[in-house]
């Protein structure tokens, strides 16, 4: 599929790299095709290496507008309206320096603007935590797993977890990776349709949180379409995206190495209950910062 990242600042070991993958039809623009597998392992290279660079990525994909973006370290932030996927840029705030010698009447504007931006988005009290296990990474797979806690002012309240039947074997590095077998699925799996019809009411309209949560969004807004239920709209916040504002030197953002950051104990166990309980952890220790 169609990419097209744009770097500024950035180490020119880092441009030279990118070439092996993509071509640069400008100083520091480069597009190519690339399948989602890759798309993802270049750019988590992007962000590991580009140190106080800025990164964006603008890729094609199966949601509604066919198009989804990705920003690293920049004053621009995507975000999910009803939906659409768009780029915004944060509302200053007043302590800015270019703000500081405005009226008093801007000043006064900004710091409501920005307090109403708080308010909507920093208000956790209850929302979702949600997480998958697929047999591959590419559009084609298909979902074999959903996890999915409840939380309530900080608290667990609820829990769903539900094994998927699909129409194809799962590979053995899947069922390697995950312990989930074919024979699984046969005896305690239900149908996606069954399934998906047990997670949407579970989540009704609450925030969604996932760690690198877009990945689980677009599986599953594809079993929505492929089943006839409407696309999910429900805000999401990505775990990922919030390490990598809030932490600013750690030298990964997977799932593991933020509970290390963090000293969690954990063991990886690539199943999506698990995981969906330790990405709470991470989400609530993020919110302390």
């Amino acid at each position: 599929m169609m990419v097209v990242i744009t770097l500024s600042n950035c180490p020119p070991k880092l441009r030279g790299d990118l070439t092996k993958w993509l071509i640069e039809i400008d100083t520091g623009v480069f597009v190519g095709n690339l399948n989602a597998r890759v798309r993802d392992a270049v750019w988590n290279r992007i962000c590991e290496n580009i140190k106080n660079g800025r990164a964006s990525m603008a890729f094609a994909t199966n949601c509604e507008q066919k198009l989804d973006f990705r920003i690293h370290n920049t004053e621009w932030e995507p975000v999910d309206f009803d939906g659409i996927k768009l780029v915004r840029r944060n509302i200053p705030s007043a302590d800015d320096r270019k703000y500081k010698e405005t009226s008093k009447a801007m000043t006064n504007h900004i710091n409501r603007l920005s307090q109403i931006k708080k308010k909507s988005s920093d208000n956790y009290e209850r929302y979702v935590v949600v997480d998958i296990e697929t047999t591959g990474l590419n559009d084609e797979d298909q979902i074999i797993e959903i996890g999915a806690l409840l939380v309530v002012n900080g608290e667990l309240n609820d829990k769903f977890s539900v094994l998927i039947q699909c129409d194809n074997p799962i590979p053995d590095e899947i069922s390697s990776l995950t312990g989930i077998t074919s024979n699984d699925l046969d005896k305690n799996g239900f149908s996606q349709k069954n399934a998906l019809k047990q997670f949407l009411e579970f989540c009704r309209d609450d925030i969604l949180v996932g760690h690198n949560i877009d990945f689980d969004m677009r599986f599953l807004q594809i079993a929505c379409k492929n089943n006839g239920f409407p696309i999910i709209k429900n805000r999401i916040v990505d775990t990922m995206t919030l390490a990598r504002k809030k932490i600013r030197y750690a030298s990964r953002y997977s799932l593991s190495a933020i509970a290390t950051h963090f000293g969690i104990e954990h063991e990886v166990k690539h199943r999506a209950i698990d995981d969906c309980i330790l990405t709470y952890r991470i989400f609530e220790k993020l919110n302390e910062i």
